[in-house]
C-alpha cells in the first residue's frame, strides 16, 4: 500500500511496534500526504502563473529557476500519488518487476533536480551580490537555462542505472509496516548466461551505489546550500552597511535584494528541514539495518516521507509570501485585480536604459567633482604667479 524507495531486508522482531503502525500510517501520512498533495498541485501552478506575469520577476533569472522547481515539485507528488494508488490496488494491477525500477528511478531524479535547481538558484544570487557587472549581460537568462537543462541531464545520467535489468526483481506488500519493499536481484555463482552489467552488480555494489545517489542528491547540495547562504547574508549585509549605490543599482535587474535574498533563504530552509531527514535516515538503514530499532522501519519512513512531501508542496509558494511585494502581487493576482503588463520590449528597454543611464551619469559626476577639485586647486596657484608678476 505504501511506497518504499532504497529498501533493505529486514530480519528483526518487530512485535512491539506492529500495533501501532497501521495508526502511524493512516494519521501519519496518508491523511496528511493526500492534504498535502492537493495542495501542491493546486498552487504550484499557481506559482507558476505568478512568475510568468509578475512585475518583480517576470523574464528574470529567478523565474526560471523558481518555476522549474515548481515543476519537478508537481512531477514529484504526481509520482508519489500514482504509486500510492497502484499500491492500493485502486486499478486492481498486479504489481510487476518494472514498478520498483521505474518507480525509484523518477523519485530520485525529480528530488535530485528539485535540490540542485535551489543550490544553483542560490549561487545565482551570490554571483549577482558579488559580481553585478559581469552576471548584468545574462539579461535574457540564457545561462540560467543552460544550467536547468545541465542539472536535468546529469540527474538523469546519474540515476540511470536504477533502470538497468536485473537491479530489482521483487516488489513485495509487507503487511507489518504498511509498505512496499523493493528487493535486488541476486545471481547465483554458477549462472552462466549472466551479462557482464549483471555479474557487477552485486548486492554491495547496489547498495554503496544507492548510498552514493543520498550522497548526490542531498548531502552535496545541502552543504553547497549551507555554505552559499551563509556567504550571501554577510555580502548583503555588507553591501547594506556599505550603502554602495552602483550596486544597488545592478541589483535591481536581478530583483531587489529584499526580496529575493528572503525567497531564496526560506526556499533552501524548507529543503534542509523537510528532505534531508529521511534521506538521513537512508543513509543509516543502509549501513546499520540490521541493529535498526523497529520504530525506524515501521513509524521514521511514514513520517519522513510525509515531512518531505512538505517540500514539494509549500516550497515554492511560501518563497512567494515570504515578501511583502510578493504577498501583493499574488493577492491580486488571485483576486483577478492585476494590471495588463507592457510588452517585453518595454521592460527590456526600460530596465536597460535606466540601469545604463544612472550609471553613465555616477561616472560623469564623478569626472565632474574631480575637474572641479583639480579647478580649484589651479585657481590659487594662477593669482600667486599673476600677483608675483605684478609686483616684479
Amino acid at each position: 500500500m505504501e511506497n518504499n524507495s532504497f529498501v533493505f531486508n529486514y530480519t528483526f522482531a518487530t512485535d512491539e511496534c506492529t500495533p501501532w503502525t497501521p495508526t502511524v500510517h493512516l494519521y501519519g501520512h496518508l491523511i496528511p500526504g493526500i492534504i498535502l498533495y492537493i495542495f501542491g498541485i493546486t498552487f504550484n501552478p499557481i506559482a507558476l502563473y505568478y512568475f510568468a506575469t509578475s512585475r518583480n520577476f517576470r523574464r528574470s533569472v529567478y523565474s526560471y529557476y523558481f518555476s522549474a522547481i515548481a515543476i519537478f515539485d508537481v512531477l514529484r507528488l504526481n509520482i508519489w500519488f500514482l504509486f500510492l494508488v497502484l499500491d492500493y490496488k485502486v486499478f486492481k494491477f498486479r504489481f510487476h518487476s518494472f514498478e520498483c525500477p521505474i518507480q525509484i528511478f523518477s523519485e530520485s531524479v525529480a528530488s535530485s533536480i528539485s535540490a540542485w535547481l535551489t543550490v544553483s538558484l542560490t549561487v545565482e544570487r551570490c554571483l549577482v551580490t558579488f559580481k553585478p557587472l559581469q552576471t548584468i549581460t545574462d539579461t535574457k537568462g540564457r545561462r540560467a537555462l543552460i544550467i536547468i537543462l545541465s542539472v536535468i541531464l546529469t540527474s538523469w545520467a546519474i540515476n540511470s542505472l536504477f533502470l538497468q535489468p536485473g537491479f530489482y526483481h521483487k516488489r513485495e506488500y509487507r503487511e507489518q509496516m504498511r509498505t512496499v519493499i523493493c528487493f535486488y536481484q541476486v545471481f547465483s555463482v554458477n549462472a552462466t548466461a549472466q551479462s557482464p552489467l549483471q555479474s557487477f552488480l552485486t548486492p554491495e555494489i547496489k547498495r554503496m551505489y544507492t548510498i552514493f545517489i543520498i550522497i548526490f542528491r542531498i548531502a552535496i547540495p545541502f552543504m553547497l546550500l549551507l555554505t552559499t547562504n551563509v556567504l550571501l547574508f554577510l555580502r548583503v549585509r555588507q553591501s547594506e552597511q556599505q550603502s554602495i549605490k552602483s550596486n544597488k543599482i545592478l541589483l535591481v535587474r536581478h530583483g531587489q535584494h529584499r526580496q529575493i535574498t528572503p525567497m531564496i533563504f526560506f526556499s533552501s530552509c524548507i529543503l534542509l528541514l523537510t528532505v534531508s531527514p529521511r534521506y538521513l535516515h537512508m543513509f543509516y538503514m543502509n549501513l546499520f539495518y540490521r541493529s535498526a530499532h523497529c520504530s525506524l522501519t515501521h513509524f521514521a519512513p511514514h513520517l519522513l516521507k510525509t515531512l518531505e512531501l512538505c517540500n514539494y508542496a509549500f516550497n515554492v509558494f511560501i518563497s512567494i509570501v515570504s515578501g511583502k511585494h510578493g504577498r501583493h502581487e499574488l493577492f491580486n493576482m488571485l483576486l483577478c485585480r492585476s494590471k495588463p503588463l507592457p510588452s517585453k520590449s518595454y521592460y527590456s528597454t526600460i530596465n536597460q536604459s535606466s540601469i545604463l543611464t544612472k550609471l553613465h551619469s555616477q561616472h560623469r559626476s564623478s569626472h565632474k567633482t574631480d575637474e572641479q577639485i583639480h579647478l580649484t586647486d589651479k585657481l590659487p596657484l594662477a593669482n600667486a604667479n599673476n600677483s608675483h608678476q605684478h609686483s616684479l
